[in-house]
């Protein structure tokens, strides 16, 4: 049988109990974490495994988080990987996304909207279907 590859998701965040706590979340949604605790190995671990999604907190301590961001989007086959920044201060929201973050969430984050942002940064990131495969769907027809 052929075993499914499972999306993989990035977290670069330098608290352990949060570490911990993503983890525990990421794998229970059924993605394969990659943890890195500085942006220099975030950037690391971004182009040995090119996650499908990456967490990240921006305050982070080798670098800043949005210098993590930049460093990211200037290697080709890096630069579409959808980034979800994290951040106590609601302020950096704004940079965040000015930035090249795809979405932002406040500190502490709430487990399920967190998933719910993944699950449609990953959705909008899947490459479009091909024609075949849009063919073999079944075509409902419209009620008017």
């Amino acid at each position: 049988m052929a075993q499914v590859k499972r999306q993989s998701i990035l977290i670069v965040e330098k608290q352990p109990n949060y570490t911990q706590l993503l983890v525990k979340q990421v794998i229970f949604a059924g993605f394969r974490p990659l943890v890195a605790v500085t942006g220099e190995g975030g950037i690391r671990k971004a182009i040995e495994h090119h996650p499908d999604l990456i967490l990240l907190e921006l305050d982070l301590t080798d670098m800043d988080g949005l210098e993590f961001v930049s460093l990211l989007k200037e290697k080709p086959h890096l630069e579409k990987i959808p980034i979800v920044a994290m951040s106590i201060f609601a302020y950096m929201k704004t940079p965040a996304v000015l930035g090249g973050c795809n979405d932002f969430l406040q500190k502490p984050v709430r487990m399920i909207e967190l998933m719910g942002h993944i699950r449609r940064l990953l959705q909008e990131n899947q490459p479009p279907r091909k024609a075949s495969n849009l063919a073999s769907s079944p075509v409902r027809p419209a009620l008017s």
